[in-house]
């Protein structure tokens, strides 16, 4: 509902919802809030706060880096408790309850699922917009082999009954041979769909060595032309391991490329298919100088690469959201060591919001637009399930809400008038007593917190009752409804009231979503305001034709 000038408003919401929590996490926990109303475009204060996505980007960050992981309840899911270091993975569950996806991250070789999270942001950045992060231990994997795999179906299976996911609503990524492992994990969720339990929609790596037969060979040559030096111990290990595992990399090629994202040397497309239709991005710190000056390797002896490689293939094989991404940050750990393969290069504001628009997030990123329309000089807002007012509504979604002029005016013939649009993420059910007790949970909980915030008599105050009726299905819906709800008007009279409906389930073919036009009046369906609520929802669209 538009809201009038109350500065009062933040601060009972921020003591409201805060009263049991830790000083730092309060704060955060309000600034989460405030931040999905930012997004939303909700109306504060009487005013629609349009941030610009640069804006909105810094003020994320802002969040994450005073949202330490103290606020985010770093959660260890024990799947070894003899292994205290790599038994266990971990679950990041976003400040707010609206879930719309999930990241799964890996760290290089020899990682655990929480010790990087002091090298990224990224779990940071997700905590504050509504995706929840999922982190596996790389440990002494260099590859995604057998055992790796299964860990991850195992608990990706259960992350998805959990927190009521669906298959695609996940992005995975890692850096260096946990990046590899990622890419590879992609590829067999959309090779093999049925032995799977996600269906990745967007995949990234940081730096990893995509082709692990190329991989040897840049081993190979660092050890040949750089001998016994610090940095070429990884290198002889990623050859002595490889070979003990795989074989050979020279003649079991077949082998290598089973285990492998892609081979750069291949005549025809391998694995690298099954990423036809999937978002794809390889970060790099392209500082090639620093590589010659450190290392002794020339570009040929680095990812990057590959990196491109992969990313031309893909796009000519007609993956227009395969990305190389030149960093423009210095590459740098978390004690300040200068290194291009770093965690740090990602922008994780950027990437966030990469993986919120391949995922589809609501209200902005919708695949499917539909097509909503009301006179120009209609009030709009948008609000985000679960409401704060009406937590009892169980959905997930949103609700897009169009006010005609003068909505809050008592003396106004057009009072009340105005409609609802619910787009729900699931296929649901609605019946009479299921509207029924949704207009009372909406109402009731709308009125009461209006009349505390404006310190009302709340003797005067009832809860609000609702009848519902169904009637024959008007053109363009599944089902229609017509519906009365009894309520103190805290909004706008200050007084009893009643309110008027037509709700209508709308025919929409997407049957994985449920959207709902509600049109609301205090005036009887006679009244000449119904004809303009009534072409609202005549000229709704479940799909927005493609211009």
């Amino acid at each position: 509902m538009p809201r009038q000038k109350n500065h009062y408003f933040f601060i009972y919401f921020f003591f409201a919802k805060t009263a049991t929590l830790r000083p730092r996490v309060k704060i955060c926990f309000y600034l989460t809030s405030l931040s999905g109303r930012l997004q939303a475009r909700n109306d504060i204060f009487g005013k629609t706060y349009l941030m610009k996505p640069k804006t909105l980007l810094l003020f994320f960050m802002l969040i994450s880096i005073f949202c330490s992981t103290e606020a985010q309840q770093v959660e260890k899911r024990w799947f070894d408790k003899n292994d205290s270091t790599f038994g266990y993975y971990t679950v990041i569950k976003p400040l707010t309850p609206n879930i719309q996806g999930a990241v799964v991250l890996l760290d290089g070789f020899g990682g655990n699922a929480d010790g990087f999270l002091r090298e990224t942001r990224i779990h940071s950045v997700a905590c504050t917009n509504s995706l929840l992060t999922i982190c596996f231990p790389t440990g002494m994997h260099l590859y995604a082999d057998k055992s790796i795999i299964d860990l991850m179906n195992r608990a990706l299976s259960e992350i998805i009954v959990e927190f009521k996911l669906r298959k695609d609503q996940f992005a995975i990524g890692g850096m260096s041979v946990g990046g590899t492992i990622a890419l590879r994990y992609a590829e067999l969720c959309k090779e093999k769909p049925a032995e799977f339990p996600i269906a990745p929609k967007a995949v990234f790596d940081v730096d990893s060595p995509l082709d692990l037969i190329n991989f040897c060979e840049m081993s190979d040559k660092d050890l040949r032309q750089n001998g016994d030096m610090p940095w070429t111990n990884e290198a002889r290990m990623v050859l002595d391991k490889l070979k003990n595992e795989i074989g050979d990399y020279k003649t079991d090629i077949k082998k290598y490329n089973e285990v492998s994202p892609f081979y750069k040397d291949a005549k025809e497309p391998g694995n690298e298919k099954f990423l036809k239709d999937v978002a794809f991005r390889t970060y790099h710190d392209v500082d090639v100088n620093w590589h010659i000056q450190n290392r002794r390797h020339s570009i040929y002896n680095t990812n990057m690469l590959n990196g491109s490689e992969l990313v031309n293939r893909l796009v000519i094989m007609g993956n227009h959201e395969a990305e190389f991404v030149s960093s423009k940050i210095e590459g740098r750990r978390n004690n300040g060591t200068r290194h291009p393969h770093s965690w740090n290069i990602v922008d994780e504001p950027e990437l966030v919001s990469w993986i919120k628009e391949k995922l589809h997030f609501y209200p902005d990123h919708l695949e499917k637009p539909f097509v909503y329309k009301a006179p120009d000089d209609w009030q709009h807002e948008t609000i985000i399930f679960p409401m704060d007012f009406a937590p009892r509504i169980p959905y997930k979604g949103f609700e897009e809400l169009r006010f005609v002029p003068g909505w809050g005016n008592p003396n106004n013939v057009d009072k009340w008038a105005y409609t609802i649009l619910w787009w729900l993420d699931d296929a649901y059910h609605f019946d009479e007593k299921t509207l029924q007790q949704n207009l009372e949970d909406y109402y009731t909980g709308l009125t009461r917190g209006r009349a505390v915030a404006e310190k009302l008599d709340m003797n005067a105050w009832t809860p609000a009752k609702a009848k519902v009726q169904k009637i024959k299905a008007t053109t363009g819906d599944r089902e229609t409804y017509d519906a009365t709800a009894y309520i103190f008007d805290s909004q706008v009279t200050k007084k009893p009231g009643v309110l008027y409906f037509k709700i209508h389930i709308k025919d929409c073919a997407d049957q994985n979503r449920t959207i709902l036009i509600i049109e609301v009046s205090e005036n009887p369906y006679s009244a000449a305001i119904w004809q303009q609520l009534d072409k609202i929802n005549g000229d709704f669209r479940c799909v927005k034709e493609v211009e």
